[in-house]
């Protein structure tokens, strides 16, 4: 399980991790308070927007995968 803390701020940001998890076959995540969303859904994830100290889990990953996702979402480490 890949665990990341990310500040998420806009429906851009939203829509670039959407392609993020569909680019790499993954699915996730983002968790912040009682808030719990799926990583490819921008709609849901929209009126919680900003996610400021929220975090993003990763369950379905190849292990190949590892470095790139890290890398990917690298941009919105808090």
């Amino acid at each position: 399980m890949l665990n990341y803390s990310v500040k998420i701020e806009s429906v851009k940001d939203l829509i670039e991790l959407k392609n993020i998890a569909n680019r790499y076959h993954i699915k996730g995540m983002i968790n912040q308070n009682d808030f719990h969303g799926n990583m490819k859904s921008v709609l849901s994830n929209l009126i919680y927007l900003p996610l400021e100290d929220a975090s993003i889990v990763i369950d379905d990953y190849k292990d190949s995968q590892v470095s790139y996702i890290t890398k990917a979402i690298q941009k919105f480490t808090a």
